[in-house]
């Protein structure tokens, strides 16, 4: 990890994909194994090489229930104009902030273990909340929500939403 550097070939979409199927497969023997699942992802964004689209990974995430920590590298390269659009944040964004995880961006491979210690306090600082809907429809249609939190002390991370049975 040291002497990474941004760079190469990269089946991101690929290995997301894999990863939250196979997550999928791990089922709690009891209560007390319940436990909320994440992946971490350290990339620079760029795919170059998914048999898998975005569209489909990020449906995926979507409908798992896994939060996905997204670390992404900047090359040291030129710096981007400002305000321009970068489609490799943008993934790495988006996947993060759909599935209640967070997306951090270093420029040197000194800044990970910070990272990677702000994602282990959070993991292991959360509480889960949950709901029973009232909307009666089983549709199977995605259902946006919001979580407020009174104080100042604590944050909400959570899924924008989530999809509704389907009969």
């Amino acid at each position: 990890i040291r002497r990474t550097s941004p760079g190469g070939s990269t089946s991101l979409h690929n290995a997301i994909y894999i990863a939250l199927k196979e997550l999928k497969k791990v089922q709690a023997r009891s209560s007390e194994d319940i436990r909320r699942q994440a992946i971490v992802v350290l990339s620079d964004g760029e795919d170059t090489s998914s048999l898998v689209s975005f569209d489909e990974v990020l449906e995926l995430a979507k409908r798992s229930e896994t939060a996905i920590y997204s670390i992404g590298l900047r090359s040291r390269g030129p710096e981007r104009a400002r305000g321009s659009f970068n489609e490799s944040d943008f993934v790495l964004r988006q996947l993060a902030q759909e599935t209640g995880g967070k997306a951090y961006f270093a420029r040197a491979a000194s800044e990970l273990s910070g990272i990677y210690e702000q994602i282990s306090d959070e993991l292991s600082s959360q509480y889960m909340v949950g709901y029973s809907s009232k909307n009666p429809k089983r549709d199977g249609a995605w259902r946006r929500i919001v979580v407020r939190i009174a104080g100042a002390s604590a944050t909400a991370r959570t899924k924008q939403g989530y999809y509704g049975p389907i009969s």
